[in-house]
């Protein structure tokens, strides 16, 4: 990612929670050439944001998007409507919006913004430790510079791929919904130790660091999650063992999971009204 795409460009984000903190944090520790502006209907809140990362905060909207390039809308989807009225007076033509708003639609910023680029994201929670992954999908207006932007903004906290806004039920069930798997797979690693005889805490130790270990090598190798587990595997061993139960059962689990998760995003989309 060239981060020069991003020098002198400004950014207000509207929002302080969770996810706007990790995005800032990341662009502090990556040193990316964009300055950023917080605003949030809890002024202190922003205020204290801004303060750890030495960037500024304003006291209204209208002042947060002076002289912004760039929009991040990073506020609960229960709380778009009364943004979007706020905001559509207040943008300028070139701007480019960013949502990280869950369920909403790009027709619907499309629509409430119009003639502005607008690009949706969906990170997951692992910005918070620089390791997400983010679908970005693209608005019609968004040209080649905008996605670098984009591209740009999320490199802080992770990498990025682009899909198209059909696909977004299917990439919630994958990496939206995906870390929670990871966590759940540990807890069920460690609860099957105890019953081995591990106390508790060994139990968790031993699953947690293995975890821990296993995305290093996905991270770090060039080989992919099947070549790594292969190697893992000697024909007859203690993993074979292992693995014939899971490849009886874990395939045709996960495929139930996902397709409840991503069924779910899409009843949850319906019922926004977006």
């Amino acid at each position: 990612m060239n981060k020069d795409i991003l020098q002198g460009k400004r950014m207000a984000v509207l929002g302080s929670g969770n996810m706007a903190a990790a995005i800032g944090r990341g662009m502090a520790a990556q040193g990316l050439p964009l300055a950023l502006c917080f605003y949030d209907l809890d002024t202190a809140k922003a205020a204290a944001l801004a303060d750890e990362l030495g960037q500024y905060a304003a006291a209204t909207l209208a002042a947060a998007l002076d002289g912004a390039d760039i929009i991040l809308l990073a506020v609960k989807p229960q709380s778009m409507d009364e943004l979007m009225a706020e905001l559509a007076p207040l943008v300028r033509g070139g701007q480019l919006v960013v949502s990280i708003a869950a369920g909403i639609p790009l027709a619907y910023y499309q629509a409430k913004l119009p003639g502005l680029a607008v690009v949706r994201a969906m990170p997951n929670t692992s910005a918070a430790v620089q390791a997400a992954i983010t679908g970005l999908m693209a608005g019609e207006l968004a040209t080649a510079e905008h996605r670098q932007m984009a591209e740009g903004i999320f490199s802080a906290v992770g990498s990025s791929l682009w899909i198209d806004e059909k696909d977004i039920h299917a990439l919630i069930a994958v990496s939206g919904s995906g870390p929670a798997y990871f966590y759940y797979f540990t807890e069920c690693l460690a609860a099957a130790g105890e019953k081995l005889g591990l106390t508790p805490e060994v139990a968790m130790a031993l699953a947690r660091q293995t975890a821990v270990g296993s995305g290093r090598m996905l991270a770090e190798r060039e080989e992919d999650a099947a070549a790594l587990r292969v190697q893992v595997t000697s024909k007859g061993g203690t993993t074979a063992a292992a693995l014939a139960v899971w490849q009886e059962k874990l395939p045709g689990l996960t495929d139930e999971a996902l397709a409840a998760c991503a069924g779910r995003s899409r009843e949850m989309a319906e019922e926004s009204g977006y």
